[in-house]
């Protein structure tokens, strides 16, 4: 009775910040009618953190689960199911439609940002991890007929895209009461994500500073303060470095610290700061702890604006609606809710262990990322530093043209392996033609390069990824648009991020080589000089979907 009171209370009070006595636990007694209302969490430093809590409809004796959300960097709460997080993102629409579907979900601000106090940490386990804590706390101190599940835990979900992704896996790591969490597009090294060889992406450096610096009330914290003042010069201090790493599950994971919930990892082969890499890192860390994790690996995640990568429907960060899964096209809404419906309510195994979009019309369900490759010997090649790629985005007019007009022509297509590019536009070194229209590249590349140049040791650096030419276009396409820095002079043996591209007959692939990069606006070296590229490229050609590796039987695919 109490706590229906007090509920009653609110509803009066509307959408008034509002402070709950504590209830006890077990089913309502009474019919709970669906309810929205705002909402003051402490944390365990005194501040408040603003929430929304959605209150579902529940009848006499129900109880339910709860779904903790929250938002990106330089993001904000749904405070209405009609709002811009709650129409747009995906973290909003799944959280919305599991409080239609009879969950509680609350949705908060993260400390520093919208309507709670504090300054941005950059993911602090000191602070905005500690807050998910902070917000369990209040959530099962406030919350009635929250579900229990068969292990003693309360049904905890959560979700959050980039930044509350990884609170949700830090979270986990320090907090046994979540048990099904949905990260989507983030880090397992912030580190390596924002400054992959220390090379700050200082695209998405301007742009997530902008955001942050309007929805933090131009109190951005620690991130304009030293060490990590060096990212504006285009580089990432050692002392910024580990203080990233430190923020970051590879820190825990690598001592042995592992999240101790279930996870729907999604994460995107377009994102161009946290790519498909991340997610297997993090999957495979959860599975570490004896947890299980599973993998939607669609396109998109954190897509800059045009030229610096193609458009996909929004600025920064965009992720389809739905996810084709060897024919079956399903909205990743309901594959969301299903995963909780799942972990949380024992419902019916539905969503795949791993399941891969090709573009962003097709996928497939499979046992994992293939990991196949063939080796391909490197010529030699020059590359202009800064002018190759500088103006490539100007040429876009000039290539469809040409494409146009070799279009009327017989024998159009590039078979050949000869090189172009490296003066004013991308170096492109092919070393293979597909001879098929169902041909895959699909997999994790890998370089064994020799960098040197006419100039100092650091200018020579040049920006690399997997370049397809696909038949009759003259514009090299950088395959998931991902490129890689090599800052210097010497020797590279590494894996470059994932990639996802259907080959047809006649296609071209190989390495693109640029100069200069959008992605890295205000990196590249300005000094004129020449750089030399050789050695080997590993590619992960699959030569059809039929001969691709299915998943095993299990309650995960069958």
């Amino acid at each position: 009775m109490r706590y229906a009171l007090a509920l009653l209370v609110v509803m009066l009070l509307g959408g008034c910040a509002t402070t709950l006595p504590s209830v006890p636990p077990g089913p309502v007694s009474q019919p709970l009618e669906a309810h929205r209302y705002q909402v003051e969490i402490p944390t365990h430093d005194g501040l408040m953190l603003t929430a929304t809590v959605y209150q579902p409809a529940l009848a006499s004796g129900d109880t339910a689960p709860v779904i903790i959300a929250t938002h990106g960097f330089g993001g904000f709460r749904a405070k209405r199911p009609f709002s811009i997080y709650g129409k747009t993102m995906l973290t909003g629409q799944a959280a919305i439609a599991a409080w239609r579907q009879g969950y509680w979900v609350v949705f908060y601000d993260q400390r520093g940002f919208g309507g709670s106090d504090g300054k941005v940490h950059m993911m602090s386990p000191d602070h905005e991890v500690r807050d998910v804590s902070s917000v369990i706390d209040w959530t099962l101190a406030h919350l009635p007929a929250i579900r229990t599940l068969a292990d003693g835990r309360p049904a905890l979900g959560m979700i959050g895209e980039s930044y509350g992704g990884g609170a949700q896996i830090l979270g986990s790591i320090r907090d046994d009461r979540l048990a099904a969490l949905v990260p989507i597009a983030t880090w397992y090294d912030l580190a390596d994500g924002f400054a992959p060889h220390d090379h700050v992406r200082s695209q998405w450096g301007a742009h997530l500073f902008t955001l942050g610096t309007f929805s933090s009330g131009f109190d951005f914290g620690m991130a304009v303060k030293k060490p990590f003042r060096s990212a504006f010069g285009g580089t990432l201090a050692p002392d910024a470095r580990r203080m990233l790493r430190a923020h970051s599950p590879v820190s825990f994971c690598e001592q042995g610290q592992y999240p101790q919930a279930d996870a729907l990892l999604i994460q995107g082969f377009r994102d161009s700061l946290f790519g498909i890499e991340h997610a297997q890192a993090n999957q495979a860390c959860f599975e570490a702890g004896g947890r299980e994790a599973r993998l939607l690996a669609i396109q998109g995640g954190h897509i800059l604006p045009w030229p610096t990568q193609r458009w996909s429907g929004k600025p920064l960060f965009n992720t389809e609606d739905t996810l084709t899964c060897n024919g079956e096209e399903r909205p990743l809404v309901d594959m969301i809710v299903s995963w909780w419906d799942e972990k949380l309510r024992d419902g019916d195994t539905t969503v795949p262990a791993f399941c891969a979009a090709l573009d962003y019309d097709t996928g497939m369900q499979l046992g994992g990322l293939p990991t196949q490759t063939d080796a391909f010997p490197l010529s030699s090649g020059a590359v202009n530093i800064p002018f190759a790629g500088l103006f490539e985005w100007l040429m876009v007019p000039f290539d469809v043209g040409s494409d146009i007009f070799r279009g009327f022509w017989p024998g159009r297509d590039l078979r050949q392996l000869r090189p172009n590019g490296g003066g004013g536009r991308p170096r492109f070194v092919p070393v293979y033609v597909a001879e098929r229209d169902d041909e895959l590249l699909l997999g994790t590349p890998e370089i064994d390069l020799r960098l040197s140049g006419s100039a100092s040791r650091v200018s020579t650096r040049v920006f690399v990824g997997i370049g397809v030419q696909h038949a009759g276009k003259r514009r090299v396409q950088v395959a998931s648009e991902q490129l890689t820095p090599l800052p210097a002079k010497g020797l590279y043996r590494e894996s470059l991020p994932p990639v996802s591209v259907p080959l047809k007959a006649g296609d071209r692939v190989g390495l693109v080589v640029y100069g200069y990069s959008w992605q890295y606006a205000f990196n590249p070296s300005f000094w004129w000089s020449r750089a030399q590229l050789e050695g080997a490229l590993r590619l992960p050609l699959q030569e059809g979907l039929e001969e691709l590796p299915l998943p095993a039987l299990s309650a995960a695919t069958e």
